[in-house]
């Protein structure tokens, strides 16, 4: 019981040395990718890095490293820079839980308040009292079209617009933006992460804007008509989206979109098969040559290094 209770203090105290170090890197990064334009997978992955490479850490390495070579019987005593960085990491993870279960609440309220309302068209569904188009949920989505939108689209302005939802959702952008909601770091409480955030958002249209039109000059006009459409239409106060959802016209990014859309500059960076190919070999590798290699112990040499020197 001592030796689970040692892990899991050394479990948030690596949990939040990592997440500094890891939010230093993305800081960096990011900084240095501020004037360039990455694919909304490379923001994506530079938002998530620090939660998830904190995450990896300690459960790929830290644990079974500890598990195997602390003794059983050994008592650990922590110095105040241990303490403070369990209890970053405590707070890190507690700010995630919250924020998540807010989200899923909010969602699924919401949701059930418009599927009482809501009536089948096609591959979406008509609600009363809603205001343009969404695709709504986070686990299950669908796409919801509010009448008076349905009304002033005409069917090719509504096809393009239910494409790109559907682009939305092969692309699970709810479910992303649930993970960057609740992701455990340091990062997500800097500005400059609320910047990560709008690039990817921006990126994040494009890309659904562009799998719309699938380089159709005529049909990109079609969807720029119906995107300023939708933007015109009066928002009723009745049914609100949920913040996580992902709404057809963002106000900050129409003028960018209508351009792009009107001028036939539908192409957007995309982040190929061999690069998520690439992290996922990292991810599994690293933790199989830390066994092949005993980098197992040195992580716990690291351990002890910082219990014994750290105040």
């Amino acid at each position: 019981m001592r030796l689970l209770a040692t892990s899991a203090v050394l479990g948030l105290i690596w949990f939040g040395v990592t997440n500094i170090a890891a939010t230093l890197i993305a800081y960096g990064l990011t900084r240095a990718t501020d004037s360039r334009r990455l694919s909304a997978g490379c923001l994506l992955t530079l938002r998530l890095m620090p939660a998830a490479v904190s995450t990896f850490f300690v459960a790929a390495l830290f644990l079974p490293a500890h598990l195997r070579h602390e003794p059983a019987s050994s008592d650990e005593s922590f110095g105040i820079a241990l303490v403070s960085a369990a209890v970053l990491s405590l707070m890190l993870i507690g700010r995630g839980v919250v924020r998540a279960v807010r989200a899923l609440r909010t969602d699924i309220a919401v949701a059930a308040v418009m599927r009482r309302l809501a009536r089948p068209y096609g591959q979406a569904f008509e609600v009363r009292g809603f205001a343009g188009v969404s695709l709504a949920g986070i686990l299950r989505p669908r796409i919801f079209i509010g009448s008076s939108a349905l009304a002033a689209l005409t069917p090719a302005e509504l096809d393009a617009a239910i494409s790109h939802e559907l682009a939305h959702r092969r692309s699970l952008d709810n479910f992303k933006r649930f993970l960057i909601c609740c992701a455990p770091d340091v990062f997500g409480l800097l500005p400059i992460a609320r910047r990560l955030e709008d690039r990817w958002e921006a990126e994040t249209e494009c890309q659904a804007d562009a799998r719309a039109v699938c380089g159709d000059t005529s049909r990109a006009v079609v969807l720029a008509s119906a995107l300023v459409k939708v933007a015109r239409l009066p928002r009723p106060a009745a049914i609100h989206p949920a913040p996580l959802w992902s709404g057809f016209h963002a106000a900050a990014l129409l003028e960018t979109r209508v351009r792009r859309l009107v001028d036939g500059q539908t192409t957007v960076p995309r982040m190929g098969t061999w690069a998520w190919c690439a992290v996922a070999l990292v991810a599994s590798a690293l933790p199989l040559a830390a066994w092949t290699f005993n980098l197992t112990y040195a992580v716990h040499v690291a351990t002890e290094v910082l219990v014994t020197y750290l105040p």
